[in-house]
């Protein structure tokens, strides 16, 4: 049996919470599918780094070298131009600093909310909302999640609605509990579906693969 770590550096507090468990869940997930044996998953190391500034992250990492196999560097994709800068100084600054870890980036299209409304009968289960009313919020929602132009705001209707307030503070127990609870229940298949997800699962089996993983 293998023990595998990964270590996160994420946006926000809230981003924090949602793709902690989320991630690790979806790497027993690959494991288990991509490669033979068995790999034991540690919770995600969770790190605080300014994600603006490689050199933040580069000495976070520093000081718990030797923890984890794999750095999770999380970066919301919009906009697209400022996202791609940020991802090429990041990578740049890893491979300069000879790091024997291997850096995956985590990088929903536009917010990580929009992998939170992937799975619409995991938020219905968390929220305790009847159908009706998932279907009523749900009715503006064109096309995949990740073409949402603001995830942020939709998810807030699911949870406002269960809350009976239009407008619920995203940092409280509720929302810690809440983001908690429904990346354990996530369909990891449906997050699949979307491309921004796909990605990372390929980077991440390439990762492991140069990790030596492939072969036991």
């Amino acid at each position: 049996m293998r023990i595998l770590s990964c270590a996160l550096v994420r946006e926000g507090i809230s981003d924090e919470w949602f793709l902690a468990p989320l991630l690790r869940r979806a790497v027993e997930h690959l494991c288990a599918e991509e490669f033979d044996g068995i790999v034991e998953v540690l919770p995600v190391l969770c790190l605080d780094a300014d994600t603006q500034r490689p050199s933040t992250v580069i000495a976070a990492a520093e000081e718990v070298r030797g923890t984890f196999d794999v750095l999770l560097f999380h970066r919301d994709g919009a906009p697209p131009a400022k996202s791609e800068e940020v991802l090429r100084r990041m990578r740049d600054a890893w491979r300069e600093s000879a790091a024997s870890e291997q850096l995956v980036a985590v990088v929903p299209l536009r917010e990580t909310e929009a992998w939170a409304l992937s799975d619409l009968e995991a938020l219905r289960r968390v929220l305790a909302l009847p159908p009706r009313v998932m279907n009523e919020l749900a009715a503006d929602m064109r096309g995949t999640v990740e073409q949402l132009q603001d995830p942020k705001n939709h998810l807030a209707k699911f949870i406002g609605e269960a809350l009976g307030a239009p407008r619920p503070n995203q940092h409280t127990e509720f929302q810690q509990d809440f983001l908690d609870r429904l990346a354990e229940q996530i369909e990891i298949g449906r997050l699949r579906k979307l491309p921004a997800f796909a990605c990372w699962w390929t980077d991440m089996t390439n990762a492991l693969e140069n990790l030596g993983f492939r072969y036991g």
